[in-house]
């Protein structure tokens, strides 16, 4: 599970996964792309990472991986924040324009988040309160911000 917030040009995470029964805290789930654009990614760990990829190749449109729904119903989503133009959420059925939003949360711990963020936590408090309260998030919260 995931947790990843959104709030004044910071993008936050949890940094927890299940490998099979195991948990373990060291997974990433944000990247900043050569572009400037702040990614994070949640659900199935091995297309993030598919994604993450991407990113690091240089963001090329042309050979995007999109996020899809597979038959075992896993999927995943990528929240993305750029600078100039605002938030966005890629998912299997296209981009969700979220310009205009004052914070956003995704994940398993987002409706933890969303409680804090709406009384004013930062995208980083957000994400420790779903640390401390939601079983969908655990580990260190990294965080990227606005250069």
């Amino acid at each position: 599970m995931t947790t990843i917030v959104f709030r004044d040009g910071v993008m936050a995470s949890d940094s927890g996964a299940w490998v099979g029964g195991l948990v373990t805290p060291w997974s990433r789930k944000l990247i900043r792309g050569k572009s400037g654009v702040i990614y994070g990614g949640a659900g199935d760990g091995s297309r993030v990472s598919e994604f993450f990829r991407w990113v690091e190749a240089g963001e090329c449109v042309g050979e995007m991986v999109v996020p899809q729904v597979r038959d075992d119903g896993s999927d995943f989503i990528i929240l993305v924040w750029r600078p100039d133009a605002g938030l966005f959420l890629l998912t299997a059925q296209g981009e969700e324009d979220l310009r205009g939003c004052p914070y956003c949360a995704i994940g398993g711990g987002a409706e933890v988040a969303y409680g804090a963020l709406h009384y004013g936590a930062s995208a980083v408090i957000a994400v420790e309160a779903a640390i401390a309260h939601s079983t969908c998030a655990f580990g260190a919260v990294q965080y990227l911000a606005d250069r």
